[in-house]
């Protein structure tokens, strides 16, 4: 029998994933939404950011209900096996389903958020079309934000009047359809920089390229305490133990594909005095360490290939400051929670290191207490004057804490145990959500996170659970309907 509710939010995911949209690129995707519901007759306004805000009238005699808005981002992390064909800002997202999953082709699926867009198309198109002919809701508001997996700046700049006058919000990011995330963590972006001094190389030494790879990778907040190696620090050590040995400098180091991704590949071309054959002893040497400390990483790797010497090189100072700089940056949990078993309060991810006239390298910590970003800046300031680094913070985002007396969590508790016979899980996550910028603007707003079960996120492994979509879309809309038999 064909499920009607998963059909139809699939077809409005299909059109998502036709629409290239990475972070701080979606005029794509916020037109293509933005003349779709226009056609509805629903008020419509795009900010100068691309941000979507959509009015919904109220059913018949619910004016009076308060108001509520649906929220999801409209971007998504563009990853893509090695070798696969695909340009994230004009290349389609390649669909794949079976009875149990909906896959990408090569790259990562988008579900992050885009099936929290597709669920929110679904159940307003069909309260306007009078398929939910039951259900009575109250004023809706649609909030489709950009640019939330890079630096929240849709929320961030999101004007508050669109937040002022509403009493709830269901944010529709969550990746587990058995939580009710009523918490999340702050985060901001560190970068450090360093002009490159390039000298010449000398004759004596040979070019190797190394690469790292194999690792698990995964989300810097949900999987961060879950002894995933990073391969940024695994090449920082690599190259330390060859400095140790003989002769190194650098000629380029690269790694990371997002800020908020554990990275599962590195590489850097070196000069050395070492051979091939003392190299590969190195590597063997950390491969053992680090699969005997990081017991899931199974499948790392660590290749090495001569290559052409290159022009320039790093100088000795520029070299040894990064090895120091990547060997001392924390990476991993830093504070778990003394009541709260294996709740990770603040945790720090090496995300991307890059080169071109300067070394530029990015870090992102997370922090569920406020108070613990003033420690985690002052401890890179430290580290960053101790290297000879240049270090800037940019994008802050506060933590979203729980609210004890909040209405939203307990009424979707209760209906998700009627409709599933099972309890949700009212929790607080490590990972950010753009709920803390809209507190900020509105303190009084009741705020809940849900959504279907997505597995593997930021990844090409990435895959959505077709049998949570349903189910997400009847809380959805039951939630709805006992929000509109209130009073405002």
């Amino acid at each position: 029998m064909t499920d009607e509710i998963l059909e139809g939010v699939l077809d409005e995911f299909k059109k998502l994933a036709e629409i290239p949209r990475p972070s701080k690129h979606e005029e794509k995707i916020s037109a293509h939404l933005q003349q779709d519901l226009i056609k509805f007759g629903f008020d419509v306004t795009q900010d100068k950011f691309k941000n979507l805000i959509v009015d919904v009238p109220a059913s018949d005699g619910k004016e009076n209900a308060p108001l509520t808005i649906l929220q999801s981002h409209m971007d998504m992390v563009c990853v893509a096996e090695k070798g696969y064909d695909f340009d994230p800002l004009t290349s389609p997202i390649k669909l794949l389903r079976d009875e149990k999953f909906l896959t990408a082709e090569g790259t990562s699926l988008g579900a992050d958020d885009g099936i929290g867009i597709a669920t929110i198309l679904y159940i307003t198109k069909n309260f306007f079309e009078g398929k939910f002919e039951d259900v009575q809701h109250g004023p809706l508001r649609l909030i489709f934000t950009v640019d939330e997996e890079q630096g929240m700046s849709g929320a961030i700049n999101i004007n508050k009047e669109h937040l002022e006058d509403a009493q709830f919000m269901i944010n529709c990011d969550s990746e587990n359809f058995n939580d009710i995330v009523v918490g999340s963590a702050g985060n901001f972006r560190i970068d450090f920089t360093r002009e490159i001094d390039f000298v010449e190389t000398e004759n004596f030494l040979t070019a190797f390229k190394i690469k790292v790879g194999g690792l698990r990778g995964g989300h810097s907040g949900i999987e961060i305490d879950d002894n995933r190696a990073n391969a940024i620090k695994v090449l920082a050590k690599v190259l330390r133990e060859i400095n140790l040995r003989g002769n190194l400098q650098l000629a380029e180091i690269f790694g990371g594909t997002a800020m908020n991704v554990i990275p599962n590949e590195s590489s850097a071309v070196i000069v050395t005095n070492l051979n091939l054959d003392e190299l590969k002893n190195i590597f063997d040497e950390v491969t053992a360490q680090v699969k005997k400390i990081f017991v899931g990483e199974v499948n790392l790797t660590i290749d090495v290939e001569e290559v052409d010497e290159p022009q320039s090189i790093f100088s000795v100072d520029d070299t040894q400051a990064l090895i120091n700089l990547l060997t001392l940056i924390h990476n991993g949990v830093s504070e778990l929670s003394n009541t709260e078993p294996k709740f990770v309060l603040a945790s720090s991810n090496l995300g991307m290191i890059h080169t071109d006239d300067k070394i530029i390298v990015q870090v992102m910590p997370r922090f569920n207490v406020n108070e613990l970003a003033t420690e985690i800046e002052s401890v890179n300031k430290t580290l960053a004057r101790l290297t000879n680094f240049d270090v800037n913070f940019n994008t802050y985002s506060p933590a979203w804490n729980f609210k004890p007396d909040g209405k939203l969590a307990k009424i979707a508790a209760k209906i998700f145990e009627r409709q599933n016979n099972s309890s949700a899980q009212v929790k607080i996550i490590h990972a950010g959500l753009e709920c803390s910028h809209f507190v900020e603007k509105n303190p009084e707003l009741d705020i809940i996170s849900i959504g279907t079960t997505n597995e593997f996120i930021h990844s090409t492994k990435e895959r959505l659970h077709l049998d949570t979509v349903t189910p997400h879309v009847n809380l959805i809309v039951e939630i709805l309907r006992e929000l509109g038999s209130m009073e405002k």
